[in-house]
């Protein structure tokens, strides 16, 4: 019995799904950590990562048609009734039936491109689509890290959120227990504990808040990086480190290169295939010249064991030469040298346009770290007219109302505090893509 025992226990180790032990671990990230799972990890990224995948295989699609075609065919015919012809001989009619009882035929041809000027601006042209491919992925890659990156520091700001007003839910229970004593010393009166309890009372709503927030920040984290929901996973950085790098920075407004910017990549590419396009079209022009070989085997009789049989061959050369197209062809040329036009225009702007959002990335930075320092200054003023009107308060110098007021002076500092670091580090985020390098 005992064996036995074991010997289930062994094949239920064996055969239970590996996902389910999975699911027992927690993934704890850094910021930078997290942007290079979800880099790998993402929906998105490895939607891209098909799509280059995709984009090689229509690159020997295209090259294929270029390649010898060999087709193969062949039939069997069973006629179960000969059609009677008729034809007159003197004053007589004369019926014939052309045809034996069985046939069959079996036959193949060899197809091969010579020359085709669009074939081979077509390889070309799908060569670019596998590199266009691969610039798309790296764009979906930096969207991909912004994502998560901004996730990220929502789920960061979520988190200090809870820890602050968790905090000041503490401070405040520890402060009504200390005024329910006095009051029953009669040192206080029942307003102050009134007051007190009331300010517990908002303390405990919004840090049950916070703590939802942070529940959706990570759900919505987790998704960017491409993490199940229900898995687990833990932040192991902070809003302080973060800023850091941040705030010590370098400002260069002239570290700006437009061709190191995906974007602008992409539309230097498009630019290349739409002149591949008109290039395709006036190939058109051409002459099409292929060569072909087809060989066919026929037998036929009245039995399959008597049966005759002929063979043929067929070599040659079938040449294509545009000679009219009332003026089809030309229209066609025409609109995509429009369509090229119109590409480099939108090249033009997009090179504008990347200008643009470097330079507003740059200010939006300058401005968000002024911000930031006011508002930490203003935090910590904030925090100390607190703490010593709490002290009054304990000592019977100030009143509940005088305790609850600057109690929600401080909180609307400290938001502001890390609404402010949000802001900066996302100004920072928008920085290093507007240059680059996110």
């Amino acid at each position: 019995m005992k064996y036995i025992l074991i010997g289930a226990m062994l094949l239920v180790m064996v055969f239970i799904p590996k996902n389910i032990s999975a699911q027992t671990d927690t993934l704890t990230v850094s910021f930078n950590e997290a942007l290079d799972y979800a880099t790998e990890n993402a929906y998105m990224s490895k939607s891209a990562g098909y799509d280059i995948e995709a984009a090689k295989k229509q690159v020997w699609e295209y090259i294929a048609l270029g390649l010898p075609q060999v087709n193969l065919s062949g039939g069997l015919i069973d006629n179960l009734s000969i059609q009677e012809n008729y034809f007159k001989q003197g004053d007589s009619l004369i019926s014939i039936k052309f045809g034996t009882q069985y046939s069959w035929n079996m036959g193949g041809r060899v197809d091969q491109l010579i020359f085709d000027g669009s074939y081979f601006l077509g390889v070309k042209a799908s060569r670019i689509f596998v590199e266009i491919s691969k610039v798309k992925r790296d764009k979906t890659e930096i969207d991909v890290r912004e994502n998560v990156a901004k996730a990220y520091l929502v789920a960061l700001v979520a988190k200090e959120n809870f820890a602050v007003f968790e905090k000041n839910m503490k401070v405040n229970e520890q402060t009504l227990k200390e005024t329910k004593a006095l009051y029953e010393n009669g040192f206080r009166e029942d307003m102050d504990v009134d007051q007190i309890l009331l300010m517990v009372n908002n303390s405990r709503n919004m840090t049950l808040e916070a703590k939802r927030q942070l529940l959706v920040a990570k759900s919505v984290l987790k998704f960017a990086m491409g993490v199940k929901i229900d898995d687990p996973l833990i932040l192991n950085d902070n809003l302080n480190n973060l800023i850091i790098p941040v705030l010590s920075e370098e400002i260069n407004f002239n570290s700006f290169i437009l061709t190191n910017l995906v974007d602008y990549t992409i539309s230097e590419t498009q630019e290349e295939i739409q002149q591949l396009k008109v290039k395709s079209e006036q190939a058109q022009y051409y002459p099409k010249l292929n060569a072909f070989y087809n060989y066919t085997h026929y037998e036929s009789g009245e039995k399959f064991g008597k049966m005759n049989n002929s063979n043929g061959q067929m070599l040659g050369l079938s040449l294509t030469m545009p000679i009219f197209t009332t003026g089809r062809r030309s229209a066609i040329v025409k609109k995509e040298k429009i369509n090229l036009l119109k590409v480099q225009n939108e090249k033009e702007m997009m090179g504008e346009n990347l200008r643009r959002e470097f330079l507003v990335g740059t200010t939006n930075l300058l401005n968000a770290r002024e911000k930031f320092n006011n508002d930490k200054f203003g935090e910590e003023v904030a925090g100390r007219i607190y703490d010593k009107t709490r002290i009054k308060f304990q000592n019977g110098l100030a009143t509940s109302t005088e305790l609850s007021q600057n109690e929600g002076q401080y909180i609307q500092s400290q938001i502001n505090f890390i609404q402010s670091t949000l802001t900066v580090l996302d100004a920072f985020i928008q920085y290093k893509k507007a240059l680059g390098k996110l």
